[in-house]
């Protein structure tokens, strides 16, 4: 079992209620604006491939065009992403 982190910066957000409801719905707890963490018992690269199907949902419902994220998976170091509506998520370095 993995503790999960995901941290989002967000410039525009049109529904974030609808937003955090489905976030929550899909198992991950806010614990600060924009911060969520969760469980997983997955292998790694399952959960993160789960982040991205879960938060690009949830940026589709709350009309969020652009965002970064960033994620960590257990001990593994975290990992940074930008999210793109046409392009889906693009690892940054």
């Amino acid at each position: 079992m993995s503790e999960v982190l995901v941290v989002l910066d967000i410039k525009k957000i049109a529904n974030q209620t609808a937003f955090e409801e489905y976030i929550q719905k899909e198992g991950f707890e806010c614990v600060e604006p924009f911060a969520y963490t969760g469980v997983s018992t997955t292998p790694v690269f399952n959960t993160i491939a789960y982040i991205f199907e879960v938060f690009s949902k949830a940026f589709e419902i709350a009309g969020v065009e652009k965002c970064k994220l960033v994620c960590q998976v257990g001990s593994y170091p975290p990992a940074a992403y930008l999210y793109e509506k046409d392009k889906f998520f693009t690892a940054l370095k």
